[in-house]
């Protein structure tokens, strides 16, 4: 469970134009996450002190082919769980971090930089970060009235 997410750093950089980004039909972006340097410390939890995984995190979006600019961002985020975390930092030291764990750690951080990357996509003159929901009230009419929607199964 992440007890802990913290941002330290946020960097970004247009290389051109507003003008010029308006051009190009077709701008690859690329997400690059990174989870590194896992450490023990101690930690005052609500459930009293306890030991948590620091994990630092580098996340970033690269807008290339053309190579127009860039938003990284930086920190650190605590996962506490009541297995063995000196035995799952020892795995993660040798390259074999748990998958489920990584995931976890890269959802969160995606889920809580997500929309400030989108602030900042938009500030910057950048096309959106992240993809942004199309609605098309038309479609929605043409759909059959007796397909239900299940949300919640």
């Amino acid at each position: 469970m992440i007890l802990n997410f913290q941002l330290t750093n946020v960097e970004s950089k247009v290389y051109s134009t507003a003008d010029d980004i308006r051009k190009y039909k077709n701008i690859n972006i690329n997400y690059d996450v990174n989870l590194k340097n896992p450490s023990l410390v101690v930690q005052n939890t609500p459930f009293g002190e306890k030991s948590v995984l620091r994990v630092e995190y580098t996340f970033a979006i690269n807008y290339l082919s053309p190579n127009i600019g860039h938003i990284r961002f930086e920190g650190m985020t605590d996962y506490y769980s009541d297995e063995d975390l000196k035995a799952l930092k020892e795995k993660w030291d040798s390259g074999k971090a748990p998958g489920d764990i990584q995931n976890e750690l890269a959802n969160t951080m995606v889920a809580n930089l997500a929309p400030l990357a989108l602030l900042l996509s938009k500030s910057l003159g950048l096309p959106p970060s992240m993809p942004i929901p199309v609605i098309n009230f038309q479609q929605q009419a043409q759909k059959k009235k007796e397909d239900p929607t299940f949300y919640h199964g």
